[in-house]
């Protein structure tokens, strides 16, 4: 039967099966005419797959779960809620030791009977601890007992102790970083410039306080046709950003992190602002986070990285400025 005898529907699925095979053979064409991703962009996908695991992870930011500053002398530490520094309920003994603070620094002494670890080993006696360097380069010891760590952390000036458990409701409860999209609009060139010697900078906080933190030198760009200075810091042998702009309160947070490899040749180098992310305070009541200085509080728009939390509400997202 010729395909003019046969029904109209007929027909129309019998010149389809006839012209599928050269259908197929376009698309597989023009799939493999396609240009391949940019290695940059490739980069800043897997960058930001990395940032979601690392905030996942059992000793991540959103594993922590409770901030504790200490006073002068004795300070009790267990999962009793009346200690000072009260671990989560049925994360660890009732009594797991006491930290004394003194002019010297700060002391763990393990309360009899009770198993920890200093830095992964066996704790066997009372122990002097240290914080994080400020560089970022060593990290704060850490004692674990039951389920729980815990290290000191210094802020404003001031002593506290941060404890760490997998099981945190946030941890749990997470539900994933939310991003603006990937453009090549944000990859912006600078030039770093040097200060004739480095400048300690008072970095106000989320606590009210401040911090002095080392800047070495400024990053010079131009954003929207503006010519824009941002203080430059230092951690993890990176430069660091910490800035704001006019997406804040309502997009991102009050306070927005950039790290960004050291300058090259004549202190070029490029800015990503697609990797633009969150600091701990956006996820995390118990975490300290500083914020920008003056000259780094931007009055342009940067649509770029990383956008507010899906699950925190936007008020929270607004501390007071410095």
């Amino acid at each position: 039967m010729s395909i003019a005898a046969l029904p109209i529907k007929n027909r129309r699925v019998r010149i389809l099966r006839r012209r599928l095979p050269a259908m197929l053979g376009l698309v597989l064409v023009a799939v493999a005419c396609a240009p391949p991703a940019e290695p940059w962009r490739v980069d800043d996908e897997a960058f930001r797959a990395a940032r979601d695991r690392e905030l996942r992870e059992p000793d991540g930011w959103l594993a922590v779960a409770g901030l504790f500053f200490l006073k002068p002398g004795a300070n009790s530490v267990g999962a009793d809620p009346a200690s000072d520094v009260a671990l989560p309920a049925g994360s660890a003994p009732a009594t797991v030791g006491r930290l004394l603070m003194g002019d010297s620094g700060v002391r763990f002494e393990p309360a009899p009977g009770v198993e920890s670890q200093l830095n992964a080993k066996p704790l066997a006696g009372a122990v002097d601890l240290r914080p994080g360097s400020r560089d970022g380069l060593r990290p704060a010891d850490r004692i674990a007992v039951g389920r729980v760590q815990f290290h000191l952390h210094v802020t404003g000036g001031r002593t506290a102790i941060r404890v760490r458990d997998p099981e945190s409701a946030l941890r749990r409860d997470f539900r994933g970083t939310r991003w603006f999209p990937i453009e090549t609009r944000w990859r912006l060139p600078a030039t770093f410039v040097p200060y004739a010697e480095p400048r300690v900078v008072q970095m106000p906080n989320l606590l009210g306080g401040t911090d002095a933190t080392v800047s070495r030198g400024e990053a010079i760009l131009a954003i929207d046709g503006h010519i824009v200075r941002l203080v430059a810091f230092e951690e993890g042998g990176k430069l660091w950003f910490v800035f704001r702009d006019a997406t804040a309160p309502r997009e991102t947070y009050a306070s927005r992190f950039l790290y960004a490899p050291m300058p090259g040749y004549e202190g070029r180098l490029v800015l990503d602002f697609n990797r633009v992310e969150n600091p701990p305070c956006a996820y995390n009541p118990f975490t300290t986070c500083p914020l920008p200085v003056t000259q780094n509080r931007l009055a342009m728009r940067i649509p770029a990285g990383e956008r507010l939390p899906e699950h925190v509400p936007e008020q929270a997202h607004a501390p007071a400025q410095q």
